[in-house]
């Protein structure tokens, strides 16, 4: 591959023009009330697949910002990848501090050794981390007792106290007073849109997921950390990327931030694309020690290779200008797919539009 790598992307639909003339206001609640875009991708479903790869991991990460969970197999969900055998999902769970805000690897790089998985026995669930003793514990039930938290920047989301027995254990780990677990029991997005996210012409609120920060989906593919990886000194992997679903067999390095939709083993498993996903400092952390590293890398070297001159879609370009994109964000294309089970060497198949 050249050193001067070029990445194409598609050229994303047109945003939909607004009458010329409507105040701030009437505008604020057009584009809020009118992402009817479920009926114009429901009418946009591809007939045409292309094979582009198969799935070499599925990662369910139960708690944001811990280690993830290396499955065979996984249950597609509006909310994200589900346990074949268990009701957890794909960040169900979020450590918050005393204020009710997330905490992540960036500020607290000790969490990427937080494991959190389900225990043979019905509902519960077995955390642990090096050094430590595990903890078992079940799923909050009180209702009356709903806290509220903040994912990133948007509106509160409702949420259930883990207790102070698990809040004890992590603050042990972390060194951090004040930390908590909540799980995210609302079986469906409370979630927000941003402003950016009227800019990405498939992107719908119910891609946002429980405690995910964009989307319920993460596709990344494994020859675009090596095409990266040929281009730097400490090589990254999969962890640093942090995908749901990591795919090799690709034809070309980043291909994946190209589709439009996805379509897995099954004719009911088919993800849309939201927005490629550009990345933030998180995964710079070294996934074998905990440390943030001083240089910036792999993040820097992955913003030098992102060009956006060919894409079509200016507002998006824009957006997308300068930054480090890795992965594709993905939703569940249609409610047909909930559901649906997923395994490691399914087939994958693309389709632009």
């Amino acid at each position: 591959m050249p050193q001067d790598l070029q990445i194409y992307y598609v050229t994303a639909f047109a945003v939909t023009t607004l009458v010329v003339g409507v105040g701030a206001w009437l505008t604020s609640i057009k584009k809020k009330s009118s992402p009817s875009k479920s009926e114009k991708l429901e009418k946009q479903r591809p007939e045409k697949w292309c094979l582009v790869g198969k799935i070499a991991k599925l990662i369910i990460y139960p708690i944001k910002s811990c280690q993830g969970v290396i499955v065979q197999e996984a249950v597609i969900t509006t909310l994200g990848l589900k346990f074949r055998n268990h009701n957890i999902k794909d960040r169900d769970f979020m450590i918050v501090d005393k204020n009710g805000r997330s905490v992540t690897m960036v500020t607290h790089p000790g969490m990427s050794f937080i494991t959190l998985e389900p225990s043979k026995e019905k509902d519960h669930l077995i955390m642990s981390a090096p050094g430590m003793d595990s903890i078992t514990f079940t799923y909050p039930t009180k209702k009356l007792e709903e806290k509220f938290c903040r994912v990133k920047h948007d509106t509160k989301v409702k949420a259930l106290d883990c207790g102070d027995e698990v809040a004890e254990w992590i603050q042990t780990f972390i060194g951090k007073e004040g930390l908590r677990l909540y799980y995210h029991h609302i079986q469906q997005t409370q979630r927000t849109f941003e402003p950016y996210m009227y800019e990405c012409p498939q992107f719908e609120q119910s891609d946002m997921g429980a405690f995910h920060n964009e989307t319920s989906y993460l596709m990344v593919g494994q020859e675009s950390i090596e095409e990266l990886n040929a281009r730097i000194e400490k090589k990254s992997s999969w962890k640093n990327w942090r995908p749901t679903i990591l795919i090799d067999n690709m034809s070309e390095p980043f291909a994946e931030v190209n589709w439009s939709f996805v379509k897995i083993g099954s004719e009911n498993a088919i993800l849309k694309a939201s927005v490629p996903c550009y990345r933030c400092p998180l995964t710079t952390v070294d996934q074998e020690t905990g440390v943030l590293p001083k240089d910036g890398e792999p993040l820097k070297t992955l913003r030098s290779m992102n060009k956006t001159d060919a894409f079509a879609d200016r507002k998006l370009a824009e957006l997308l200008k300068n930054k480090g994109i890795m992965g594709l964000r993905l939703g569940l294309y249609l409610p047909a797919g909930e559901g649906a089970t997923i395994k490691v060497n399914d087939p994958i198949y693309a389709a632009l539009l």
